[in-house]
């Protein structure tokens, strides 16, 4: 069972400081006074400087390695992070203790977000500017309060549930740790106001590059893909298939939602608006410390010449070897040796490899994602990467789960064979009878199929979880990839499905008890 936690002294700094620290996503150093909340246009700086707290959290080049990856990727069997300085590494081996610094990181992120858009939503009903805008940017703030709680919620369980501007110490130690079922409530009700037909969000925003235009905005087609995404993890799969399914059909729905023709292109810097990418985490190569340093933090470390321009690499998020024979054909087991030729093309779409001499294949790799290649990155480490928080195939893929989990495999393989036919450029890659025999062999199915499209975006340990995996499946990989601690293969139990509380949580307040 969980206990309870309260609030730490950073988020109070966060609130109480929240109407005069809002970032512009061009210039983090730029501080607001109370001038922000009198008109439209503070107002529309505010709603910016709550999308670049989404930075933050996801991870930007001044958050020194810190970023949700370490969650989704290096805590799961797709990656492994050869560089246990910054204390990341600690994920991989399940480690993590409450003094980690990255936990501390990503609380204080994740409140400083939610304090802006809390602060946002109880004051902008006493500026006078135009209704359908009004309503435009609540929408806009609440899509963004419900993903940083989801995010929140999926690490630690309950948590703090904060839905107000705070002003004081006193008034934010009153919080403690809500239910995981009323934070899924408030995520819910959020995304739902969101997608509002006359009082939510756009399906579209104009293309002119204006304060209020839409680059990187969340739309309604994003609140419900975020919103089917949040059925799925509590498995309410008739909500979920009935949302997603408003994203339907492919090619062919109101919201221009298809898949690119080229998988390879979905992830290209000067492609980041496609309409296979339904919302994205947006970053700026100012270097000013907007830019993303995904690039350079996930490259294996030592790995060349090939990225001494951008200053060196930290091997935070690397690929792992077994993730590459999850595809048909798969690589050679030693990675300094040239790459073969995949019948899935999204395998050398995904990744690529440094010339590397390998003396422990275990705790090293040359791999490294293309996802997130700038190759017009310099020193300084500000890319123009964005991150993809949902896209389209996830979108298909999570319909397929839903449908599965309600009818079984008939029309459940349908989607996923949408999502192979782009990998292998025909229906050649289509599942097999033995893969679509019953529900439960579809499960398996779409869960290697997830593995395989949507590798390093974050997502493979929420997904473990959430479909009851987790345990079973890294048990397996630590075994099968000889992941020790010393002389001893580690394992996990249901306990280690949540992240262990900051320290100073707990040093701070009395309230506070550790998850187990």
């Amino acid at each position: 069972m969980k206990k309870y936690l309260a609030l730490s002294i950073l988020l109070l700094v966060a609130v109480s400081s929240c109407n005069k620290d809002f970032l512009d996503l061009n210039d983090p150093t730029r501080v607001f006074s109370e001038d922000l909340y009198k008109d439209a246009n503070g107002i529309n700086l505010a709603v910016n400087g709550a999308y670049a707290s989404l930075q933050d959290i996801y991870g930007r080049s001044a958050t020194g390695g810190t970023g949700l990856y370490i969650f989704g990727d290096v805590a799961s069997d797709n990656s492994t992070s050869v560089s246990t300085g910054a204390g990341i590494g600690d994920f991989e081996f399940f480690i993590t203790a409450p003094e980690n610094v990255n936990l501390l990181s990503i609380w204080r992120s994740v409140y400083k977000c939610i304090a802006r858009c809390n602060t946002i939503l109880d004051r902008i009903d006493g500026i006078a500017m135009d209704q359908a805008l009004k309503d435009r940017y609540k929408a806009e703030v609440k899509f963004i309060r419900a993903l940083t709680y989801f995010n929140a919620v999926r690490i630690w369980g309950g948590v703090p549930l904060i839905t107000k501007e705070l002003k004081t110490v006193n008034e934010a130690l009153e919080y403690g740790r809500e239910t995981e079922a009323n934070v899924y409530a408030l995520i819910e009700q959020d995304l739902k106001d969101a997608e509002h037909l006359t009082t939510g969000l756009p399906i579209s925003y104009p293309a002119a590059t204006t304060p209020t235009s839409g680059l990187g905005r969340a739309t309604r087609g994003a609140a419900k893909a975020l919103l089917g995404k949040v059925y799925l993890t509590e498995k309410k799969y008739d909500l979920c298939k009935a949302k997603l399914g408003e994203l339907l059909p492919v090619g062919a729905n109101p919201y221009g939602y298809d898949l690119l023709p080229n998988f390879a292109d979905v992830f290209s810097i000067s492609n980041e608006l496609n309409k296979e990418i339904i919302f994205s985490v947006r970053y700026s190569k100012t270097g000013l410390g907007t830019g993303s340093a995904f690039f350079n933090w996930f490259s294996p470390t030592e790995s060349g010449s090939a990225i001494a321009r951008v200053g060196g690499s930290n091997g935070f998020n690397t690929p792992r070897k077994s993730l590459f024979n999850e595809y048909p054909k798969v690589l050679p087991s030693n990675p300094a040796t040239a790459l073969t030729t995949s019948l899935d093309k999204r395998r050398d779409a995904s990744f690529g490899r440094f010339p590397l001499t390998v003396t422990n294949e275990n705790a090293v790799t040359a791999y490294y994602s293309k996802k997130y290649v700038d190759d017009q990155m310099s020193i300084g480490l500000d890319a123009d990467n964005d991150w993809i928080v949902i896209r389209y195939a996830d979108v298909l893929l999570m319909y397929a789960e839903a449908e599965n989990e309600i009818s079984g495999p008939a029309i459940a393989k349908d989607y996923v064979n949408l999502v192979r036919r782009r990998a292998y450029g025909n229906a050649s890659g289509d599942l097999t009878a033995a893969q679509t025999l019953d529900a439960s062999s579809l499960r398996t199915a779409i869960e290697t199929e997830r593995k395989l499209e949507l590798n390093m975006e974050g997502h493979r340990w929420f997904d473990l979880v959430r479909t009851d995996r987790a345990v079973a499946v890294m048990n397996a990989h630590f075994i099968a990839d000889q992941i020790k601690i010393g002389a001893n293969v580690i394992s996990i139990t249901a306990d280690d499905k949540l992240f262990p509380i900051p320290l100073k949580e707990i040093q701070l307040n009395p309230k506070i008890i550790q998850n187990p």
